[in-house]
């Protein structure tokens, strides 16, 4: 059964049978009025006879059954994407992630991790709800700032991270830098009242051939080298900073990475 993902993939289900119905019913059926002809008549009466019955037969049973088949698929592209949706934030979670990283591409892909600083205390002064709101109102400070640039998705916990490919290392740089900036200066309000928070993170580069694992440790890397040297920090693994400082803002990139 061809697969129906619309109303007029419905209806082009249901002419497709009808038509193909009628083909098969008239050829028997005038095979026959040929094989044991009385008039034309007769012939005629019985070729609408056939339309009528096969048309009023194929019509409600393709309909039912092309309907049937279009809100399975409906059912099931929900489904797909309530496994890549993450259910607190309502991000692409870390499956959709991995999935987006782990593509091979012939170009260089970077990825971004962020993750609060601090979370832990947050959470036990505040409770884990007010933490839960943080991470709701970061994720979409993060999604405003780096969506242009990629997929942007909560990874866990307090971890979020951007996919990027075909945009240069430095533009990422300065998104990330002014998304570090725009939350560090912007507190959160909560029913436990205004929070201030900082985020840091750590961005690595994927080359061409590059295996996911060494990827994402490099930019897990660089983000814990961020969370060592205080808060609000940027690090970038060794093939980030050199994409960075290779681009054509590279005085400008060597200024913002001396911080």
């Amino acid at each position: 059964m061809p697969s129906i993902t619309s109303r007029e993939d419905l209806v082009r289900y249901v002419v497709t049978v009808t038509a193909f119905a009628l083909v098969v019913s008239l050829t028997v059926d005038l095979t026959q009025q040929f094989l044991f002809f009385t008039s034309w008549t007769a012939v005629l009466r019985t070729a609408v006879i056939t339309t009528l019955t096969a048309a009023g037969i194929a019509v409600p049973v393709s309909w039912i059954f092309g309907r049937a088949q279009r809100d399975l698929q409906e059912a099931k592209r929900r489904l797909e994407a309530i496994s890549r949706t993450d259910p607190l934030t309502g991000l692409p979670n870390r499956r959709a992630l991995i999935e987006a990283a782990s593509q091979p591409s012939p170009e260089a892909m970077v990825m971004v991790v962020t993750d609060v600083d601090r979370f832990n205390a947050i959470n036990d002064d505040h409770g884990y709800r007010t933490g839960d709101l943080l991470l709701q109102a970061l994720g979409r400070k993060i999604e405003a700032h780096l969506s242009d640039f990629g997929l942007v998705g909560h990874m866990r916990g307090e971890e979020f991270a951007l996919i990027s490919t075909k945009v240069p290392v430095e533009q990422i740089v300065n998104a990330v830098v002014d998304m570090l900036r725009a939350v560090e200066r912007t507190p959160i309000d909560t029913p436990q009242g205004s929070i201030q928070v900082t985020m840091s993170a750590g961005m690595a580069v994927r080359r061409p051939g590059d295996p996911f694992e060494k990827f994402y440790t490099d930019a897990e890397e660089a983000l814990q080298a961020a969370k060592r040297s205080g808060t609000s920090q940027l690090r970038l693994s060794e093939h980030a900073r050199e994409a960075a400082l290779s681009g054509q803002a590279a005085e400008r990139m060597s200024r913002i990475l001396a911080h």
